[in-house]
């Protein structure tokens, strides 16, 4: 998605992640396939998303997870995938979204690996008592590698294997044991808040409302939290 950044200032696209998305796609020419998540925030609060695949996205408004996208996918852990082939996803089948932020909107975006990895409870957590964004990102990153290699941590991905029938084999349900653990990936995390909104008085003038726009990492900036896994799939 290096592309996508190219196409921002495009006035076609005109903050339509959709579009966007269609432009990044056919600029592309390396060969494989990705899920992919494009979020782009006006100043008047609106998030518009285009999803495809599994990649997340979650709003957070005082303590509670207020908006969730939902995954796409063929079947379990085979998500939809943008690919270089015909066969392949295309910005045609994104699930595009709205969400209507307020000042103090807290945005979390990730790959996979991340939310297989952790839990709504645990990304709150850590966000109340993180000093900024920065640090948030970077602990929630950290957590979610820590949860991905362990064997014994009941993950958000093994309790979704369960309830779509995998599980150990039966012999070992007898001995009380299931199927449990981490699921190793590459993991990716953003962590933004809304600072300020643009609000249009009766005469259709904007008006700030807020103190100022904090960002600890957007789709391009150097600190998104990032942690590639070799042997992830």
């Amino acid at each position: 998605m290096a592309h996508s950044s190219t196409f921002l200032k495009d006035e076609e696209v005109n903050h339509d992640p959709q579009l966007l998305l269609m432009k990044a796609h056919a600029a592309t020419t390396s060969i494989g396939s990705a899920t992919v998540i494009i979020a782009m925030l006006e100043k008047t609060g609106i998030l518009k998303i285009a999803s495809v695949g599994d990649c997340g996205l979650k709003v957070i408004r005082k303590g509670q997870v207020m908006f969730s996208t939902c995954p796409q996918e063929h079947y379990f852990d085979c998500p939809y995938q943008i690919s270089s082939e015909a066969i392949g996803q295309t910005y045609m089948d994104a699930l595009v979204c709205t969400v209507n932020l307020m000042e103090g909107d807290m945005i979390v975006s990730g790959s996979d690996g991340f939310f297989d990895n952790i839990f709504d409870q645990e990304i709150i957590s850590v966000i109340s008592e993180s000093p900024g964004v920065d640090e948030a990102a970077k602990a929630l990153a950290e957590l979610a590698r820590k949860h991905s290699v362990d064997f014994y941590f009941d993950s958000p991905y093994s309790m979704e294997a369960r309830s779509r029938g995998l599980d150990v084999p039966s012999w070992k349900k007898v001995l009380g044991a299931k199927l449990i653990g981490g699921k190793m990936d590459d993991i990716t995390v953003i962590v933004a808040q809304v600072k300020e909104v643009m609000i249009q008085d009766d005469e259709g003038m904007d008006r700030e409302e807020g103190q100022g726009n904090e960002q600890g990492s957007a789709i391009a900036a150097p600190t998104t939290e990032q942690i590639e896994d070799s042997i992830a799939t």
